[in-house]
């Protein structure tokens, strides 16, 4: 039975990069096995651009240039300074409204976006949310509910990646968000999709459909730290403001730490004192300061607002 429900996932990831390759592809690519299997499909089909983005000797430029290898196509190097992935930050974040914690994960994909000669920009958004890949997913007693991380993103996708694309010009393909693969991907349940490392089912349908089997188990790191773009623009961090948020228990402050920092990683520094959550908030200016903020105490609210109910 899973042997046929791999087939058709196989046949949908397929489908959903010929259905785009309607001209030649560029593709933000990390080197992990969401953007390596799409480019892998994509070459079929059309000519493929291979971008990766990151500081000098971070871990998605070795996996980038490592996966680009084995699959036989050129990648295009764009190695990042920090003064650079900080000027990027600031005009991502005016251009699109994001919160400090969404421009260090996007500024990647938008670099990639920038510096794409060919019309359809590619990506492998969407798989971590499908598949169960993030490493929240596989938490002990964590409730996980991969539809809602979907139905979530297809939200988010026309404001933040469809946009960038569109600023440079270019048309946005995330095969993995199609419906057809969002279909396929339901036949399994959740465990079955998250198992030991996460995303079982992607890593099967990709050896599969010829995806060298070392780059389909290949573990990578999230864009913002296998890019380096996190750690530089916490360095640039030059305002500060600190909560000690006092909650009923120790227990309830744990709940809320726990809740809160996937969300606020690299911008929020939490600790716990008994039943006190002390936390530091960093921006570099005043106002993203403010912003960054209200967010976490934005947090905060809806996990606590969680826990009472």
């Amino acid at each position: 039975m899973n042997e046929k429900k791999i087939s058709m996932l196989c046949e949908a990831i397929d489908k959903s990069v010929r259905n785009d390759c309607i001209e030649d592809i560029s593709v933000s690519f990390s080197g992990g096995i969401d953007s390596t299997l799409v480019a892998l499909l994509a070459k079929k089909y059309k000519n493929v651009e291979l971008i990766a983005v990151g500081v000098k000797n971070s871990h998605d430029l070795k996996a980038a240039k490592s996966a680009s290898r084995i699959i036989n196509l050129k990648v295009k190097v764009k190695e990042v300074s920090p003064d650079e992935f900080i000027s990027e930050g600031l005009i991502l974040q005016k251009k699109l409204s994001l919160s400090q914690f969404e421009v260090g994960f996007m500024l990647p994909f938008w670099i990639a976006a920038k510096n794409a000669t060919n019309p359809i920009l590619m990506c492998g958004q969407g798989a971590d949310e499908l598949f169960g890949g993030y490493a929240r997913f596989r938490e002990l007693n964590k409730k996980i509910n991969l539809k809602k991380e979907v139905s979530d993103l297809l939200e988010i996708i026309p404001k933040r990646e469809t946009k960038i694309a569109e600023i440079f010009g270019l048309k946005l393909s995330c095969p993995y968000l199609s419906t057809n693969v969002i279909e396929a991907a339901n036949a399994f349940s959740q465990e079955e999709h998250i198992g030991e490392i996460g995303k079982e089912q992607l890593r099967n349908a990709a050896i599969k459909l010829g995806l060298n089997e070392e780059l389909a188990l290949r573990k990578k790191k999230a864009a913002q730290y296998g890019s380096g773009s996190q750690k530089i623009l916490k360095d640039a961090m030059k305002y500060e403001v600190n909560f000690n948020l006092n909650f009923e228990s120790k227990a309830v402050a744990e709940s809320i730490k726990k809740a809160t920092d996937p969300e606020n990683e690299g911008w929020v520094e939490s600790s716990i004192d008994n039943h006190i959550l002390k936390a530091s908030v960093k921006a570099r200016t005043m106002g993203s300061l403010r912003e960054a903020a209200e967010d976490f105490m934005a947090c905060v609210s809806v996990a606590e607002n969680i826990l009472k109910k």
